[in-house]
């Protein structure tokens, strides 16, 4: 995706007519003299110089047959006098909005580089609104755009700014990504070869997740939390040709990091018309749990089969030992393991300790 470099506009709004006036006085011609050149009533050239009348494209070529200038010069300063004044309005405006900046980490924003503003408030409101694309700094306007809606006990454990930025960074960088068209197919067979990836560090699985799922035409994004930002994942279709697993890493737990992929997963897969987007980790949608079951239950079956899950249990010999030897039969890693015996309450959280294993957040393009 390409930008263009925005132009720099003067605070100073220069109207037109004051060019328009001093061009005929150094041509020492009247204001009549010009109106009768252009056709024009005397009165209408009059309110151009006082700025109550624009100049019209159609008026400026015939201000380039009569004083020499070229209409695109005459255009051009009509434009920037107009944009200047609705700039200024906007500042004024956002003026009465800076308020909204309490509502954002935006200290957090500044120090990872994803936005750059100066020490004053409406710098920072003005680089806020660009970085997520909308006019209002409301969090809801985000939510909005996005399509998205949190549950009342969620707001008040969350800051609904925090998400909003969390998640905009993830649609940046999923919109820079290059992928393929996706393709359910493929997409299932790089599922299967992403859980032959557990045991590695992250610093080799995450590339080679991020390969496959574009290959299938998925975009697959770490981004790191926020403060309240409160996410562990999401999910949504940025167009018909691609889609997005978003992750935070928030939890650290690296049972939790592979549950959640298989989870957002399962989204792309069986969920891809319910929603534009379906945000995991914010509290329970009354109208998403039953998504939300099918979600759960295909990542717990896709990462431990379920009869062979039932095999394991069966035996009641929750040992290291036996845990690590049903792991490597399995062919995933004994943390997974030990997570689903733990959230299943078939052993404590404080039992095999050492065979869980934790995520650190390195840098922000990765773990």
């Amino acid at each position: 995706m390409t930008t263009r470099q925005p132009r720099a506009f003067s605070d100073l709004p220069i109207p037109p007519g004051e060019v328009l006036a001093e061009e005929i006085e150094a041509r020492q011609m009247t204001q009549r003299e010009l109106a009768a050149r252009l056709g024009r009533p005397t009165q209408a050239i009059n309110e151009i110089i006082k700025a109550k009348k624009a100049i019209t494209p159609d008026t400026a070529i015939g201000l380039e047959k009569a004083l020499g200038i070229y209409a695109q010069f005459w255009v051009n300063l009509e434009s920037d006098y107009r944009m200047t004044l609705a700039r200024n309005r906007e500042r004024d405006t956002l003026a009465a909005s800076v308020e909204w900046l309490n509502h954002y980490p935006i200290r957090d924003m500044m120090k990872r580089g994803w936005i750059q503003a100066g020490r004053d408030r409406l710098s920072k409101l003005e680089a806020l609104l660009s970085f997520l694309g909308v006019a209002s700094a409301e969090p809801r306007a985000y939510q909005q755009a996005v399509g998205f809606r949190m549950t009342e006990a969620a707001q008040n454990r969350i800051s609904p700014g925090a998400l909003a930025v969390w998640l905009r960074k993830g649609e940046l960088d999923a919109l820079e990504a290059s992928t393929r068209k996706y393709d359910e197919r493929v997409f299932k067979r790089a599922l299967d070869r992403i859980r032959q990836m557990t045991e590695l560090p992250p610093s080799a699985f995450i590339p080679a997740m991020s390969r496959l799922c574009a290959d299938a035409g998925v975009v697959f994004c770490m981004v790191q939390e926020l403060p309240k930002s409160g996410a562990n994942g999401a999910t949504r279709w940025l167009s018909g040709r691609k889609a997005l697993i978003q992750m935070s890493n928030r939890n650290k737990w690296a049972d939790v990091f592979w549950f959640t992929f298989f989870h957002e997963a399962c989204h792309v897969l069986k969920h891809r018309t319910h929603r534009r987007i379906v945000i995991d980790g914010i509290g329970e949608d009354p109208e998403m749990v039953e998504i939300e079951a099918e979600a759960n239950r295909f990542a717990r079956d896709f990462l431990i089969p379920p009869g062979a899950w039932r095999d394991f249990c069966d035996a009641d010999d929750f040992a290291a030992g036996s845990i690590t030897a049903f792991a490597r039969s399995a062919r995933i890693a004994p943390f997974i393991v030990v997570g689903r015996l733990q959230r299943e309450e078939k052993i404590g959280y404080n039992r095999l300790a050492h065979l869980k294993v934790r995520y650190e957040w390195v840098a922000d393009s990765g773990k």
